[in-house]
């Protein structure tokens, strides 16, 4: 458990956690399992960060009537806001067998415009013994105004979030950027570039050369990888471990998984056709100051 998690878990436990909060960081695993966590300290029976009791048990099989998960469902690509409205009208209600109720937004940046507005007046007005979290890789990806009504919490452990069966993560990174090659040590070079001299002509030709590639979805996800790779992870361990570095030092880390998080959400835009440069161009304009 990372020291940021131990914190959270303990403010949970002595009742005194904002009613509304972003956890954020580079391994969503990490920060389900610490929503989850956050779940069972606010309803554990026997007041501990989770254990075997039947209330965390049944936060485990999610079928807790005090604990929601709002995620985006079937085919749709957003949270829509009748997903949202749910979940306000049963804000206003007490708690059925918990001391509190949770409600877990994944990923936060799945809100459409209007769900958003449609949870801002709950955030303005919390109810009692109501507590949201929102997961996602970075705050700057919600509306300014949903931003200043919640506490942000960055959570991330290298060591923790990639050991396990979250190593999965690492090893597709790793084997995506070992099969591509030319275009991993291409995207890094532009990267470099732009972090380094400050040049937006690298940015202009980083969005060129992904939105160009023949495989623009594998380029797009490589791009993602690498810049996942830039914030969590040992330079060391990467392509090229002195630019990752430099990379990394010279852009701020939230720009980083805003850009990140820009590529998922490119790669699901994809799929209803939407235009490749532009959604190129979204992704590294998150770098820009």
């Amino acid at each position: 458990m990372t020291t940021a998690a131990s914190l959270i878990l303990d403010t949970a436990r002595r009742g005194e956690l904002h009613h509304a909060i972003i956890l954020y960081g580079p391994a969503p695993a990490l920060l389900r399992d610490v929503a989850l966590r956050i779940a069972k300290t606010i309803n554990c029976l026997n007041g501990t960060t989770g254990d075997d009791c039947l209330s965390c048990q049944h936060i485990d099989r999610r079928i807790h009537p005090d604990v929601h998960f709002v995620e985006v469902g079937g085919e749709r690509k957003l949270i829509s806001v009748e997903q949202i409205r749910e979940i306000v009208s049963g804000a206003v209600m007490r708690p059925f067998e918990g001391r509190g109720k949770v409600f877990i937004i994944d990923p936060a940046d799945a809100l459409s415009v209007s769900g958003s507005n449609s949870l801002l007046k709950t955030l303005e007005e919390p109810a009692r013994d109501t507590t949201f979290i929102l997961i996602m890789r970075s705050p700057d990806l919600l509306l300014p105004t949903i931003k200043s009504r919640t506490q942000h919490i960055y959570v991330a452990d290298t060591a923790r979030a990639f050991t396990g069966p979250r190593e999965v993560h690492r090893v597709q990174q790793v084997a995506m950027l070992q099969d591509a090659g030319d275009l991993a040590t291409d995207i890094i070079d532009l990267l470099h570039r732009f972090a380094t001299r400050n040049e937006g002509a690298a940015l202009l030709a980083l969005a060129a050369l992904v939105s160009d590639h023949e495989e623009a979805k594998d380029a797009i996800a490589l791009l993602g990888a690498i810049l996942c790779d830039i914030v969590a992870l040992d330079p060391a361990d990467s392509l090229d471990p002195a630019k990752l570095a430099e990379i990394r030092e010279h852009i701020p880390r939230e720009r980083l998984l805003a850009a990140a998080d820009q590529a998922m959400a490119a790669i699901r835009w994809l799929v209803v056709n939407a235009d490749v440069r532009l959604l190129v161009e979204g992704i590294v304009a998150q770098l820009a100051p």
